[in-house]
């Protein structure tokens, strides 16, 4: 596959190469000036920006930044929005906000609060920072460091993020109030929403108090539209060939479906067709508290807490088309074309299917987080200084979710028309459909898909039934972290080649916990665990449910949707889809308590606790680091740091072992759980060199070996023993096994070379920097020994365990672009401009190839990002610009079912997003905002861009609001 270029990587480059020229010009103006002394105050955009390039010029490595304006100015909703402004940053979409991000291609992404670890309710079990539920509005600004250096932490391979919150000493002394509100709507969703903010901070120079706040409610307008079962991957999905017989139902029959005069055929299909919107409503809460005082002699005294809340509600209603599990050739392919091997893409599809339902889905999601810091530091202005810190921070994350498909079938098309129940067969859905197949062509191409063929009977309410109610893979998850760590340095004065070193010891003990289950009715005499209550699943298993005479009944009873009365609603609003008239659903809303919900249904439902995705970890790291920093002149003045982090690493991972499996989805039983112990120790060197070469131009040589722990499901995932008696003794012996994790698997690790060129002058800067990272390992499928207990609980040998095994490793490289650029230069109104553009070229390979022996890049990198900010800034008005590129990307390897090699990828993305302010006078500001302006709509494929998988659509957003400071 080629990269495509992006349609404004030549803009971008274009305006590095201007800014780098008017730079100059700029540069020769001040030396003509030269002993002219003139006052310039900056505030604003303008300020913020030179913030951030002061932040970049005099940091010891290669470190971006992003600064607010002022209080509560950085111009996003989550901080992920205002990280993606940053060169390599790449940021993930959740319901259109920003959540995960990447540098450099990678999501092993060390995240720093205030400088230190930050532990939040979206990576409680996972490397990758989710700051989903982390406010904008909390943070004085973000620094990226993409080279390490000792005295730092270890935990990103490719960067670190440290989030930087207010503190009352860096205000003025006295008070200072701010205070903000807005209101926000959606093109889609309709509602009108609303956010809060404040700040008060108090000091007097030796004392201060601190404490922000902000409080949102968002109603945010999703759209779907697809193959069933897709959003991370593409499981529900196969390749059936045209050769076969009849009995088969994976195949097309021997028929041949193109015409080619061969049945050498396969053909890409879907288990279902679907289009649903989704309408995601946020409440988000988030508090940051701040003391400090100077205790005399040098000593000061820090402490904060910052606490996130956010309730989330995601609300899907829909219409699918499907065979419903009977074979994979139902859907005719009637315009395909070739792919390679034999294989057709399809971008018509004939949907010959016997179910068309409409569906509603619940998924209830609360998150919190709660993380405390004290610290105190020393700094009597001799040669020594140093600092002690305690950190603590605890957080959770419940998922709690609701599914009910809604028949438009009679249930004849598979059987179930007239199910038994204790008072005698009853009709599954009287009123439905009788016909064998309803045919609806699905028609993908084009910028949305086109449904035809819908029948006028999606308009009967009396022809809607329940067919399934489930809630299945809910979780629970739960994290602890405990810190302590001492620092010091001594200054060896500027005589010498070393001028200070660092040293410093740390602990860390981290604890993650996640319980995986579903919601289980007790149904019949004999109260047998049901997870899904539908009209198809009969009770004849081993805990049976019937007459005793060979007659089992149904564990889903008959319900017609219109005995929902005032929560079923007619859905007419697909996002672009074409076609569709309209289906009645259940309003999600309904379910919004998900357990009250399912037992008024199905009564005294209870947790089934999942085994195989069920586990404990604990990890504790002591570290110790030495750094030195030198400075030297040999020619052209030289500075920097080297130094080495030592960490030793403690896991232990309490995994459940999975038992036999049980009847009606319940999950398998729990055989009890299985605890691996095991130390590494990582010896971490990094060296920093700075090169001015003169006053305005810095080159800088970065060198360092990264460490990153796995996402803790890699470890922690449950295994599924194979047992056999051994006839001899009687014992039920282990003779194999499968794991979802591996305790034996090593983390992240990688070497990483940096070079930078940085060129200042006035309120500008141009930087170009090239990267290499060379990973170590990946983690892929494959066989390990472990040492099992038999079913009695004695260990007697070692078994092969199928699980995630360290593979051979990849290699990462690119080149950065930066230039910022304030046109005060210029005159007239053109002062008041400014550019911030980047370009980050990161092409990546993974080791893997795709089915066409194409080399493939690093799952989720892309490898074009660009990013192109133009600002305006007069006396009162500013506004701002932003585009956001990045190019396709790897979202799974090696998918659909009936080969190996296909590849789901996500096509280029682009956003733009803008605001403008008024400034009414020094103290009140009113803004207004706007994000996804242009309604992008992200595209996902499989191998080749007409084999389109499915779409995925976020509203444009607009807020305006007022703030003000006192």
């Amino acid at each position: 596959m080629l990269a495509k270029q992006p349609p404004f990587a030549q803009m971008i480059l274009a305006t590095s190469v201007a800014a780098y020229g008017l730079l100059g010009a700029q540069f020769a103006s001040a030396q003509d000036g030269a002993g002219e002394i003139e006052e310039v105050v900056v505030q604003g955009i303008r300020m913020s920006q030179e913030t951030a390039i002061n932040t970049k010029r005099n940091a010891t490595s290669i470190v971006d930044s992003i600064v607010a304006e002022d209080i509560g100015k950085l111009p996003d909703v989550t901080i992920s929005d205002s990280l993606q402004r940053i060169t390599g940053v790449q940021i993930r979409r959740s319901a259109g906000e920003g959540s995960t991000i990447n540098v450099r291609g990678m999501p092993q992404v060390m995240t720093t609060l205030n400088g230190e670890s930050y532990l939040g309710a979206g990576s409680v079990t996972t490397v990758q920072p989710n700051f989903n539920d982390i406010p904008a509005p909390l943070f004085a600004g973000a620094d990226v460091y993409k080279s390490p250096t000792a005295s730092r932490l270890s935990g990103g391979i490719t960067g670190m993020v440290n989030l930087r919150t207010h503190r009352p000493m860096d205000f003025d002394s006295g008070t200072t109030t701010s205070f903000a509100a807005e209101g926000q709507t959606g093109r889609d969703s309709g509602e009108t929403d609303s956010a809060i903010s404040g700040l008060f901070a108090w000091n007097n120079e030796k004392i201060g108090v601190l404490l922000s706040a902000s409080l949102a409610n968002v109603n945010l307008a999703n759209y779907y539209n697809g193959m069933a079962g897709g959003g991370s991957d593409a499981g529900w999905s196969g390749m059936p060939p045209e050769a076969g017989s009849d009995a088969d139902n994976w195949n097309y029959h021997g028929n041949d479906m193109n015409g080619d005069g061969d049945l050498n055929d396969r053909y890409i299909a879907y288990q279902g067709h679907t289009a649903y919107n989704e309408f995601t409503e946020r409440d988000r809460f988030g508090l940051n508290g701040s003391f400090q005082a100077d205790l005399g002699n040098g000593f000061d005294l820090a402490a904060d807490f910052f606490y996130t809340d956010m309730d989330e509600k995601d609300r899907r209603a829909g219409i699918s088309i499907s065979d419903k599990w009977q074979q994979w050739g139902w859907a005719l392919p009637l315009v395909s074309s070739e792919g390679a091997d034999g294989i057709q893409t399809v971008e018509v599809y004939q949907a010959d299917g016997r179910r068309l339902k409409s569906y509603s889905e619940l998924k209830s999601t609360v998150s919190k987080s709660s993380n405390i810091n004290v610290e105190l530091n020393y700094d009597n202005g001799g040669d020594f200084t140093g600092s002690a810190r305690l950190v603590h921070g605890r957080a959770e994350q419940g998922n709690l979710n609701s599914y009910m498909d809604v028949d438009m079938a009679n249930g004849s098309q598979w059987g179930v028309q007239y199910p038994e129940y204790p008072g005698g067969s009853q009709a599954s859905n009287p009123n439905g459909y009788s016909d064998p197949f309803q045919s609806i062509i699905v028609d993908y191409r084009g910028d949305a898909p086109r449904w035809s063929g819908v029948p006028d009977l999606v308009r009967n309410l009396d022809g809607y039934s329940v067919g399934a109610l489930s809630s299945e893979n809910n979780y629970d998850r739960e994290g602890e972290m405990t810190i302590a760590r001492f620092d010091g340095s001594f200054d060896l004065g500027d005589a010498g080649f070393l001028r200070s070193v660092d040293g410093g010891v740390r602990y860390s003990d981290r604890d993650a916990k996640n319980e995986q289950y579903h919601l289980l009715a007790p149904i019949g005499d004999n109260g047998c665990l049901v997870r899904w209550k539908a009209t198809d699943v009969v009770m004849g298993g081993g805990c049976s449910y019937g007459d005793g005479n060979g007659i089992y009944y149904t564990a889903g009873k008959p319900i017609p949707l219109s005995s929902f009365g005032g929560d079923v609603e007619w859905v007419t609003d697909f996002g672009g889809v074409k076609g569709i008239p309209g289906v009645y659903a259940l309003d999600p809303k309904a379910m919004d308590n998900v357990v009250a919900f399912h037992n008024s249904l199905y009564p005294n439902n209870e947790r089934g606790i999942i085994p195989g995705q069920t586990y404990a970890v604990n990890l504790q790291e002591t570290s110790a680091y030495v750094q030195a920093n030198f400075a030297t002149d040999i020619g052209v003045p030289v500075s920097g740091n080297f130094g080495v982090r030592v960490v030793q690493t403690d896991l232990e991972v309490g995994q459940r072992i999975v038992g036999a499996g049980r009847d009606y989805g319940a999950p398998e039983v729990d055989g009890g759980e299985f605890v691996t112990s095991r130390s590494y120790t990582d010896v971490l060197p990094s060296l920093n060199v700075a090169f001015d070469l003169r006053e305005d131009l810095k080159l800088r040589t970065a060198y360092a070996k990264t460490m990153s722990p796995l996402n803790l499901e890699q470890w922690g995932g449950g295994l599924s023993p194979t047992y056999a008696i051994n006839s001899s003794t009687g014992v039920f012996e282990v003779i194999s096994a499968n794991s979802n994790g591996n305790p034996k698997l090593d983390p992240w690790r990688a070497d990483n070379f940096d070079i930078s060129l940085e060129y200042y002058v006035g309120s500008g800067m141009v930087s170009a920097g090239m990267f290499l990272v060379e990973i170590d390992s990946f983690i892929e499928r494959g066989s390990v020994s472990m040492d099992l207990p038999d079913q009695d609980g004695v260990v007697r040998r070692s078994t092969d365990v199928q699980t995630n095994i360290q593979g051979d490793g990849g290699r990462l490289s690119g080149l950065e672009l930066s230039a910022k650029q304030a046109f005060d230069f210029l005159p007239g109104i053109w002062a008041n401009f400014g550019v911030d553009a980047n370009y980050t070229y990161s092409p990546s390979d993974s080791g893997n190839v795709d089915i066409e022996g194409n080399d493939l890049p690093f799952a989720d990198n892309s490898e074009q990002l660009a990013n192109f900010v133009g600002w305006y800034e007069g006396e009162r008005l500013q506004a701002r610009l932003a585009y956001n590129y990045r190019s396709e990307r790897v979202v799974a390897f090696n998918q659909v079912w009936g080969t190996e090699g296909l590849t789901l990828m996500q096509a280029p993305t682009t956003y733009v997003d803008a605001s403008i302010s008024y400034d009414i006078n020094d103290d009140i500001t009113v803004y207004l905002n706007g994000s996804n302006l242009t309604g992008e709509t992200e595209e996902y494929y499989l191998q080749w861009e007409d084999q389109k998988a499915w779409q995925s659509a976020y509203e444009p957003r607009y807020t305006l609001g007022v703030r003000a400071k006192f």
